[in-house]
């Protein structure tokens, strides 16, 4: 039996939504948020981490001998291991009483938060609402100048970054559609904590005045140099971002060779070694976090850097109300839904959520099917895959060809600028390279799918 092999009939839901609150709210234009402005970023003074360690030393937190801060490019740093180490090995560990964390601040200043978390929560952003309480904190301490405990710590982030909420207009309409939902987002929500940051003037935790560099600044330091848990309250469905002074010094590779150890229950904040790790002599190897899987367009728009290291990326297919079934098979799951950036190869999931949908035309081989993924009977499902081979095939190169004409299109478009109008947009080569890693990638992707639908209509007319 054939299958219609359409996106429509596959009901793929290929809209560039990264999260569902941007999908509740318009962009709205602001005095206070203008794009054209917007590049501006640098705040007053460099980033200095000379008295970091000694600071941190003061402050009770223990850092191994063997890792030491590194300077990279500009104003980039690190953490590196100066000697062969094993797994578990503690590289860091900063007391709990130094870290920043939001749900703590938000009930101590409640009173005089309530009013601009109500505004907040109004606008559809209740599981942000803690990156405005760490973002008013920051603001605070660095008000407070050499009276803030963290004053060294201050002095040692960033000044300026490459985000989605600093990118000029121009940047913005270079950015691929899920890139350009994200930073959208992300503008939106600087918006609204700027305007519930108004709502906090007369308390003591207010600094006047505070202008759209310096809140643009606040707002890039938590979403960047911050990590989130869900609550373990389970009453509460807020993200709840904390502040690791040194910690924030890990950057981002994966796969990770550092992990946190960190709970509630834990005087410290703890970071070890995630496997054995060999140093050659007289050199240092870099140690790094994991920002999170599969995702290139949340590293350019919210940390502002473009990771073409990535061994898988998302593959950016996603299902307009998905049944039960489907979440089961992984349409959910971004570390799942992926395609390998190497050679173009396609995750079993990808497949399996395909087939399951264009098999809605028939129900009893749909129910057959999900029975056998249910078993975990590989061979069974290999077996149905093997007879719908091709309206897989096709339907993924729809959606492929469609992605990565875009990316290539972004590319040609900033390729036609001149140097000089290049130069004056300073992040468009960062996007340039991010646009072309995903065409590279999906063209890939491509290859591979065209090369199984030759395969496959080979084979069934060697059938007939």
């Amino acid at each position: 039996m054939k299958l219609a092999v359409t996106i429509a009939t596959a009901s793929l839901f290929l809209q560039y939504h990264e999260t569902h609150a941007f999908i509740n709210h318009q962009i709205r234009s602001s005095s206070f948020l203008d794009r054209k402005s917007r590049s501006k970023t640098t705040l007053d003074g460099s980033r200095d981490i000379s008295n970091l360690q000694e600071w941190a030393t003061e402050n009770k937190v223990e850092v191994s001998p063997l890792a030491s801060l590194s300077q990279g490019s500009g104003e980039n740093y690190g953490i590196t291991l100066k000697k062969s180490s094993e797994k578990y090995e503690m590289i860091l560990s900063v007391p709990k009483d130094l870290v920043l964390d939001s749900e703590y601040i938000r009930r101590e200043w409640f009173e005089h938060l309530e009013p601009a978390l109500d505004l907040i929560q109004n606008n559809g952003l209740h599981e942000s609402a803690l990156n405005f309480v760490l973002m008013v904190k920051v603001l605070f301490e660095h008000n407070l100048g050499n009276e803030s405990r963290w004053n060294v710590w201050i002095d040692s982030l960033p000044r300026s970054f490459d985000t989605g909420v600093c990118m000029d207009e121009v940047e913005i309409g270079c950015l691929p559609p899920f890139a350009l939902a994200l930073a959208n987002f992300e503008i939106q929500q600087l918006e609204i904590f700027q305007e519930a940051y108004e709502l906090l003037k007369g308390t003591p935790i207010y600094v006047d005045p505070v202008n759209q560099e310096r809140s643009q600044w606040a707002f890039n330091v938590v979403m960047t140099r911050c990590w989130r848990y869900a609550q373990e309250d389970d009453d509460s469905d807020m993200i709840r971002p904390i502040a690791v002074p040194f910690g924030d010094m890990f950057n981002h590779k994966e796969p990770a060779n550092v992990a946190v150890k960190d709970s509630d229950s834990f005087d410290s904040v703890d970071f070890v070694l995630a496997q054995d790790i060999e140093v050659p002599e007289g050199e240092e190897v870099g140690l790094f976090l994991s920002y999170g899987l599969t995702n290139p367009h949340r590293f350019l728009t919210v940390f502002g850097f473009c990771d073409e290291t990535m061994p898988e990326v998302f593959s950016q297919l996603l299902f307009n109300n998905p049944t039960p079934e489907l979440i089961n098979l992984g349409c959910n799951d971004r570390s799942k839904m992926v395609y390998r950036t190497v050679d173009g190869g396609i995750a079993i999931a990808v497949w399996d959520c395909i087939l399951y949908t264009l098999l809605a035309q028939v129900p009893q081989e749909q129910e057959l099917f999900y029975a056998a993924h249910l078993k975990g009977n590989t061979e069974e499902k290999l077996l149905f895959h093997k007879k719908y081979g091709l309206e897989e095939a096709l339907t993924v190169k729809n959606h492929v060809e469609a992605t990565a004409n875009e990316f290539k299109d972004l590319v040609t478009k900033i390729d036609a600028m001149s140097e000089e109008e290049q130069a004056s947009h300073p992040r468009l080569p960062m996007i340039r390279r991010h646009n072309r890693f995903l065409f590279e990638t999906f063209d890939k992707v491509k290859d591979r799918v065209k090369n199984r639908i030759y395969l496959e209509g080979k084979r069934r007319k060697e059938l007939k």
